[in-house]
């Protein structure tokens, strides 16, 4: 293979690679197989590159191998991570959503409760006045 097409192939894989480095948010989560393909390729391309006369297969396997290591570590394992945090953040979220909205319905149904008494003791006054109060006016006209 031509090296200028070699380097051509190269220029092709590393695209990829690039791209998933960058983070994706609210879009549609990266192929978390991408750093490893990519890094596959670009290592096959560096190798053929590289490689010379018969061992040109080796050279292309062998750099298609620790490429494709090299795209799982450095691209592959931080995507991952990332969407494992985003995830663990969106549950946590949830979690502390759901427990403001219920310690926000136990502090609404405490405050109707507490309405609802002081209005019964309200009447239960009323009532207790009005009626002491007639009780009063006839003692003291006789």
């Amino acid at each position: 293979m031509p090296k200028n097409a070699a380097l051509q192939i190269l220029a092709l894989c590393l695209v990829p690679l690039v791209s998933a480095c960058e983070p994706t948010s609210g879009a549609a989560p990266a192929n978390p197989a991408l750093g490893t393909l990519g890094g596959a390729a670009a290592g096959g391309a560096l190798g053929s590159m590289l490689g010379s006369g018969s061992g040109n297969t080796a050279s292309i396997v062998g750099g298609a191998l620790l490429g494709g290591i090299a795209g799982n570590q450095l691209v592959d394992r931080p995507v991952e991570q990332q969407q494992r945090m985003q995830a663990e953040r969106s549950r946590d979220l949830a979690v502390q959503r759901q427990l403001d909205y219920e310690r926000q319905s136990k502090l609404q149904a405490d405050q109707v409760a507490r309405e609802i008494e002081e209005r019964r003791l309200f009447e239960e006054w009323k009532r207790e006045r009005a009626g002491g109060g007639s009780q009063s006016g006839s003692s003291a006209g006789s």
